[in-house]
């Protein structure tokens, strides 16, 4: 018992820390559109709570609309093939108005988005295979059509889907939810921890496997592998 009271003050005081530490800056309303150049990506991870909109075009030229103070905070890099848009460490950033990057792409493999922001397309997706991730409140809202896609959700935010894949996987932990009743699978295998909903339509194969209180609605007639550990269910649309 000791030990984990020592443990929890040690905790306590290094969120003190950090909190007394920490930059604040709030948005002073004042909003600007700022362009950035980059190196090419094939992916994109964005960390905070501005949105990003991808759209079709030429990979590196971002466009930024933001708080005038707030742009020096803004970090856009490339490491490897990977876009992260994310805040500057050390700083608490709040703001009143909608901050938005545009990303453009012309071939992109995969999306993850960390916290409350939210992360959408113009367009279609089109990739042979396609990867997104979400963990926080945000929301992934995009339209996509690739031979294997993939969702993976941990938190509360919803990943929103709609186009075609032949191989569809979609894993969830937590409350999230997977909203796909507009994304055409042919073959789809569904993984849930927790009380996260997932909603698709599959012609051929679903597989399902769900620890709790997790519900899988489905359009169309496939054949079912379902395993349910909990109060979870399996039905038709």
């Amino acid at each position: 018992m000791k030990k984990i009271c020592i443990l929890l003050v040690l905790i306590i005081s290094a969120s003190a820390n950090a909190q007394w530490f920490s930059t604040k800056v709030k948005g002073n309303g004042n909003m600007v559109t700022k362009n950035r150049t980059v190196d090419e990506y094939d992916k994109v991870s964005v960390a905070g709570s501005f949105d990003v909109k991808l759209v079709s075009g030429k990979e590196g030229n971002l466009t930024i609309h933001i708080d005038e103070n707030l742009l020096e905070y803004l970090i856009t890099e490339v490491e490897g093939d990977n876009l992260k848009i994310k805040w500057e460490k050390g700083v608490n950033i709040s703001s009143n108005s909608k901050i938005l990057i545009t990303v453009p792409y012309e071939d992109i493999e995969a999306v993850s988005l960390a916290g409350s922001g939210d992360v959408y397309n113009e367009g279609t997706i089109k990739a042979q295979s396609f990867k997104s991730a979400l963990a926080g409140s945000g929301d992934i809202k995009l339209n996509v059509q690739s031979d294997y896609l993939k969702a993976a959700i941990a938190g509360s935010g919803d990943i929103v889907l709609s186009g075609s894949s032949k191989e569809f996987e979609c894993s969830i932990a937590g409350s999230g939810d997977f909203k796909g009743l507009e994304l055409n699978t042919t073959n789809a295998s569904i993984s849930i921890a927790g009380s996260g909903d997932a909603k698709l339509g599959v012609s051929d194969n679903l597989k399902v496997r769900v620890s709790g209180s997790g519900d899988v609605v489905y359009n169309g007639n496939p054949k079912q592998d379902v395993k349910i550990s909990g109060s979870g269910s399996v039905r038709s649309n």
